[in-house]
């Protein structure tokens, strides 16, 4: 999964939220060009068309207005205050828009899920159906959809509609690009609705963690991130379905560092650092005298060249 600034998911998001889900690219450039540069080369946002407004300089006042298209001299522009012809460059009005198949993909690339082949739209261009994943806990497979714009209140109002006429059998999982903060409370707690910024696998990630959506679908149940995980004290890490258990507090100290390290997306520590920050002694130089008399460690930590860092088995 290729890493995005957080200021490039932020972008993303806020384009997603547009009334016509799409902007123009000059825009984009302007207010963030390095994120906008993200998002072309992995192709979450693609050239869709043209939205024709300019930002006219008559009498010194930015006032957008329509540009139009001449067939006969091939070009957009508008007229100015006096009449005069006025050409844009077509380039300053191209827009970009989400690429959402791709969009879902990434955000989904951590669930075993069952789809179709495209997302089914359920309401154009504002809801799509994207199938169903499976959330440690849940007796069958869960439904999942996507939304946007629910803070708008027409919006709002057409998707609970929606709600009243989809009714699920159990849970719903919905995802939205709104921010938590404005999303609304509908009465049906079946329909659990998420910002994807609040359950991200980690920062610069689109990747949504399962764990973090079992946390809301099943609230005060523990929920293990795949395929690696430990425990609040990191005395046990759990690898899959087996449990490495540490009762030392060096131990537990220097998994802290390491995991911390790995959540971040900053994978790899030094390591006679390292085990100084968790307390180990000068003599301490290596991770095999960190463990003296155990090898479990060595299945998810791994070490090479006065480096050392969590890597986590497939999935």
């Amino acid at each position: 999964m290729t890493s995005l600034s957080k200021r490039a998911i932020d972008l993303l998001l806020l384009v997603m939220e547009t009334r016509a889900a799409k902007v123009q690219a000059a825009t984009l450039r302007q207010v963030a060009p390095r994120a906008t540069d993200q998002l072309l080369g992995i192709k979450l946002l693609v050239a869709s068309g043209h939205i024709p407004v300019i930002t006219a300089m008559d009498d010194f006042e930015d006032e957008p207005i329509p540009a139009e298209w001449c067939a006969e001299r091939r070009q957009y522009g508008y007229h100015n205050n006096v009449g005069r012809w006025v050409s844009v460059d077509a380039d300053e009005l191209a827009a970009l828009a989400v690429d959402y198949q791709l969009l879902f993909t990434k955000m989904l690339i951590s669930f075993e899920r069952a789809a179709a082949a495209r997302p089914t739209s359920l309401i154009d261009g504002i809801v799509w159906d994207l199938g169903t994943i499976r959330l440690t806990g849940a007796k069958s497979p869960v439904p999942v959809w996507f939304v946007r714009r629910l803070s708008d209140p027409a919006v709002w109002q057409s998707i609970e509609g929606l709600l009243a006429r989809r009714q699920p059998d159990g849970v719903r999982v919905i995802l939205t690009s709104t921010r938590g903060d404005r999303i609304p409370i509908t009465a049906n707690k079946r329909n659990i609705i998420v910002s994807i910024a609040d359950v991200s696998s980690a920062p610069g990630k689109l990747a949504i963690s399962p764990q973090a959506v079992g946390m809301r679908v099943f609230p005060g149940k523990a929920q293990r991130r795949l395929p690696i995980d430990h425990s609040e004290d990191y005395g046990i890490v759990y690898v899959h379905d087996e449990e490495f258990k540490f009762r030392g507090l060096r131990h537990r100290d220097l998994l802290a560092i390491l995991f911390d390290v790995y959540w971040s997306g900053r994978p790899v520590c030094r390591t006679i650092p390292t085990l100084s920050n968790a307390g180990f002694s000068e003599k301490t130089n290596c991770l095999s005298k960190a463990f003296s008399g155990r090898t479990d460690w060595q299945a998810f930590i791994k070490y090479d060249e006065g480096n050392c860092w969590i890597e986590a088995p497939p999935l």
